[in-house]
């Protein structure tokens, strides 16, 4: 599957993450990622990496864009050697079955 890579730069405040979480309900996301730093020079800022199928990546980052909390949204396809699986995570093993009581 074709994705596409957003990298959103936000200005934190209480409730970025819920906010975020909430405007790409929506969506396909098929990876999150949410980083905050505060540099002792410049004010505090977050960013924000999401992939999702490319045919919503248009309409995602219109979304992000008017989300109050955003300073940027940039769009990068993604590498295409990249397989799309590769940050899913891996099937949880079963139990084996338990024997039946007589």
């Amino acid at each position: 599957m074709e994705h596409t890579r957003l990298t959103v730069t936000l200005r934190p405040t209480t409730g970025t993450l819920a906010r975020l979480a909430s405007t790409l309900n929506n969506h396909r996301v098929l990876d999150l990622a949410f980083s905050t730093a505060a540099p002792a020079s410049a004010p505090a800022s977050a960013r924000a990496v999401v992939r999702v199928p490319r045919p919503e990546a248009v309409r995602v980052q219109q979304k992000l864009r008017r989300m109050v909390d955003v300073l940027e949204v940039s769009l990068e396809p993604a590498a295409p050697d990249t397989p799309a699986t590769a940050h899913a995570p891996a099937p949880r093993p079963t139990a084996p079955a338990a024997p039946a009581a007589v």
